[in-house]
């Protein structure tokens, strides 16, 4: 099943996409699994919201499992992968859930980049006017982006690998309450 995406969500990936690595650059660059996970799990955050759970007794960073995240969460690897095919970087999907290097890992843990991110990629959610779903499937295509970007130095069947991973977490974790006023 084909995901129809809009010109708007498709625009807004690039801004996501950009603003993470304005965000996560360190003095010696970019850290390519961790600007990678970073936009899985904020993709996933976003399908997260989406599903409007009641947490309360729920603590930041516990796992919640819902129907909702199964059925919906295939769609952010179905998004990047479909991306990923147009611009020409073909996925191996025997590659599926190889061992990661520790040096691909995300240097980040979960709460830390949604705390980071969240703040951020508000003013654009608000901007193009998303639901909390359009922001997700957007972030999924921010997530392709991050992949293509990131291909010279990591393998994109690693990165595709640590995006699921990030996907699942971000749809099946819960989020930290962040302050996303804006001047």
């Amino acid at each position: 099943m084909m995901i129809n995406l809009s010109k708007q969500q498709t625009d807004a990936a690039q801004e996501f996409a950009q603003v993470t690595i304005d965000t996560l650059k360190m003095p010696e660059g970019v850290h390519p699994g961790t600007v990678v996970a970073a936009t899985a799990r904020m993709a996933g955050t976003y399908l997260f919201r989406s599903f409007g759970h009641k947490l309360s007794g729920i603590k930041p960073g516990q796992f919640v499992l819902s129907v909702q995240a199964n059925e919906q969460w295939p769609k952010l690897i179905q998004i990047t992968g479909d991306c990923l095919a147009k611009i020409g970087i073909e996925i191996d999907n025997t590659q599926a859930g190889i061992e990661i290097d520790p040096k691909h890992k995300p240097m980040l843990e979960f709460l830390d980049t949604q705390k980071k991110l969240e703040p951020i990629y508000a003013p654009i959610k608000e901007r193009y006017g998303f639901s909390y779903q359009e922001a997700a499937y957007s972030v999924a295509v921010g997530t392709a982006l991050m992949i293509l970007h990131a291909k010279d130095f990591l393998n994109p069947n690693i990165a595709f690998n640590i995006a699921v991973y990030g996907f699942v977490e971000g749809s099946k974790t819960a989020p930290e309450q962040v302050d996303i006023s804006y001047k």
